[in-house]
């Protein structure tokens, strides 16, 4: 076992999914246990009420940020990578140039919208009105965060990438209502935190990616050919688009049964639900470390169009994060009743709806990166038009389900969406390159050089 393992560190894919991967999964467990911390002392100091109308004003964000961003956060990915490969360090600042530019008019549109709209918001999703016109001057700190620590991982700087996405904002938010609990009970302090943090880890993801930016073109500046076609606005559009309406499909998927559960239900039952949510994440944390390493790996692999070695690393990447989710997942389930009692009394409703979450947990850490895949290799439409039949099932259940059965309608829901967009992004990818995503423990990995 031991010589096994030694020989396939000798393979660089292998080797660079595992040492990046590894401190991604670091970055992403120490994030988890900064955002159970900060759910910890809400749920503790505002009970589940507080709790719920803390997520529902931050999805309400979520969902602007989402639109301005028009998916361009995500095509960086794939220019920034594409480019970087072939050292076309003028084309990254120029694409830069135009993406900023794009996002400044974007999230002052959505931020307007939102300011005007927040009454109605507030009627229909049950967040509370003053904090929807408060986040809406936060639109382009959060969509601006985005788009550089994106940029970061298409520069494959993962260890920034993986701070800057899954650490520093809970972290920093957790000093922050950490040290003002101490001072006052105000019910404030959670949306107060968020926004402080959001603010400050937005500079510093900025003046990182330059940083990194300009350290990379000055070791490597064999080429510096300006490629125009792929850099107009209408170009750029192109790949961004269809990738916003992936985007949407996603946060359908991971938002919409909150949001319809603040509107049939009230901010108890979304503090319970988030709570039962965010621990059946645990098991996903494997996948989501792996794909952070991987998504501009399938980008550069395409660019160079070597799809044996994109097999290679697909396979090697569903086999770490087989492995590494399976017990995860195994202790959850046993310490169930322990973990939610932990939170409070009134978060052992969340018991049945976390089983089932898990379950949809599961399903998508054994599916593997079959939606990075698509993304990354022009196959965009497929993984958007795939998303939004999965959330389209994701809305209908939502809204049959939750008036009869409360937060467990509101898990099925999630769970059967979950499984359906999987398994059937799996099949895509089956259909176009030839290769299951899926672990077979059975399957011999071919070495490619």
């Amino acid at each position: 076992m031991k010589e096994k393992f030694l020989n396939a560190l000798q393979d660089k894919d292998f080797s660079e999914l595992l040492k990046k991967g590894g401190i991604s999964f670091l970055m992403r467990v120490a994030g988890q246990i900064m955002g159970f911390i900060i759910t910890f002392i809400i749920a503790r100091y505002f009970g589940a009420n507080g709790l719920g109308d803390y997520v529902l004003s931050v999805i309400v964000l979520r969902i602007f940020v989402l639109f301005a961003k028009l998916g361009m956060d995500t095509a960086s990915i794939r220019f920034i990578a594409q480019f970087s490969v072939k050292s076309q360090w003028i084309n990254i600042r120029n694409y830069r140039r135009k993406v900023v530019s794009l996002l400044i008019f974007t999230s002052l549109l959505a931020s307007i919208c939102m300011y005007w709209y927040a009454d109605l918001i507030s009627v229909i999703v049950g967040a509370k009105e003053e904090y929807i016109r408060l986040n809406s001057f936060f639109v382009f700190p959060m969509a601006f965060f985005i788009l550089n620590y994106q940029s970061l991982r298409g520069l494959k700087r993962i260890n920034e990438f993986s701070f800057f996405y899954w650490l520093s904002r809970v972290a920093f938010s957790a000093i922050i209502i950490v040290i003002s609990v101490q001072f006052s009970q105000n019910k404030n302090i959670p949306i107060f935190a968020f926004l402080s943090s959001l603010v400050l880890v937005s500079i510093l993801a900025y003046l990182i990616f330059l940083f990194r930016l300009k350290q990379k073109s000055s070791y490597n500046n064999s080429s510096y050919i300006s490629i125009d076609s792929l850099l107009s606005y209408k170009s750029i559009l192109i790949v961004s688009l269809p990738l916003l309406f992936a985007q949407t499909g996603q946060f359908i998927m991971a938002w919409t049964d909150k949001l319809m559960l603040g509107g049939f239900m009230s901010s108890l039952e979304v503090g319970v639900y988030d709570i039962a949510f965010k621990l059946s994440m645990i098991a996903n944390i494997a996948l989501t470390a792996i794909t952070s390493v991987t998504a501009p790996k399938f980008a550069e692999l395409f660019a160079l169009r070597d799809f044996k070695r994109l097999e290679k690393v697909v396979n090697q990447s569903t086999k770490i994060v087989f492995w590494s989710s399976l017990p995860v997942l195994i202790l959850l389930l046993l310490f169930s009743n322990m973990i939610l009692g932990f939170f409070g009394e009134e978060f052992q409703l969340g018991k049945q709806a976390f089983y089932l979450l898990s379950l949809s947990t599961m399903i998508s850490a054994f599916s593997g990166p079959a939606g990075n895949i698509l993304q990354m290799t022009g196959r965009q439409v497929i993984f958007m038009n795939v998303l939004f039949v999965g959330a389209i099932i994701n809305i209908i259940l939502n809204y049959l389900l939750i008036p009869i059965y409360g937060i467990e309608g509101a898990a099925f829901a999630s769970m059967t969406s979950v499984i359906f967009w999987n398994l059937t992004m799996v099949y895509f990818v089956k259909k176009e390159f030839g290769f299951l995503t899926i672990y077979n423990p059975f399957k011999k990995i071919t070495d490619v050089k």
